[in-house]
């Protein structure tokens, strides 16, 4: 039985968008890897903020439920014409520096941020990108089991996967696999 210490309270999901966050009276700007209620995994920070509080604006854009719509209207989706929401949120970091030296800080790629404040309506379209994205990540891993090497599917196969922030140029069967990684961190609590 996992530690309950490092479990997972909330359900996350990837966010692969930019970050912006404030240190000191500079505004800096970092990439998002996943958001849960809780949090978000930030990467290639400039510079890892010393306060407990860091101020951060986020980008969550508002995916239809894809099942939902034609596969003629998902095949002319574009990323651009979904509406976002921007979330502004308090998080503190929660990686342990504690025994590295200040150069190797440096080197560290990713954080994780836990929030600290969050509005109610921050952590409503926190929850909703979530249990979207999830719901999308089920249609997409059906398609990838209903393809039989059908190249309209295929094709309808990668532009949901580009939708949903992943390189829709590799073999499917590694874009399978990446898609099926992220379900199972997704759904596992």
């Amino acid at each position: 039985m996992a530690d309950a210490k490092f479990k997972r309270k909330h359900l996350r999901s990837p966010l692969k968008t930019i970050a912006l966050f404030q240190s000191d009276c500079y505004v800096f700007r970092a990439q998002s890897l996943n958001i849960s209620e809780g949090g978000v995994l930030l990467e290639n920070l400039p510079s890892v903020p010393e306060i407990n509080a860091i101020p951060l604006m986020l980008c969550l854009p508002q995916f239809p439920e894809f099942h939902s719509v034609s596969p003629a209207r998902l095949k002319s989706l574009e990323i651009e014409e979904f509406d976002s929401n921007i979330i502004r949120v308090k998080a503190r970091t929660v990686r342990q520096f504690e025994g590295m030296s200040e150069v190797d800080q440096i080197f560290v790629t990713r954080i994780g941020c836990e929030f600290v404040l969050a509005s109610d309506s921050a952590k409503q379209s926190i929850k909703n990108y979530v249990s979207t994205f999830a719901k999308n990540t089920i249609f997409l891993l059906n398609l990838f089991e209903s393809h039989a090497n059908d190249e309209e599917r295929i094709s309808l196969i990668r532009h949901i996967a580009k939708l949903l922030g992943y390189d829709e140029s590799q073999k499917l069967s590694i874009l399978r696999q990446k898609v099926l990684h992220d379900y199972q961190s997704l759904e596992s609590l």
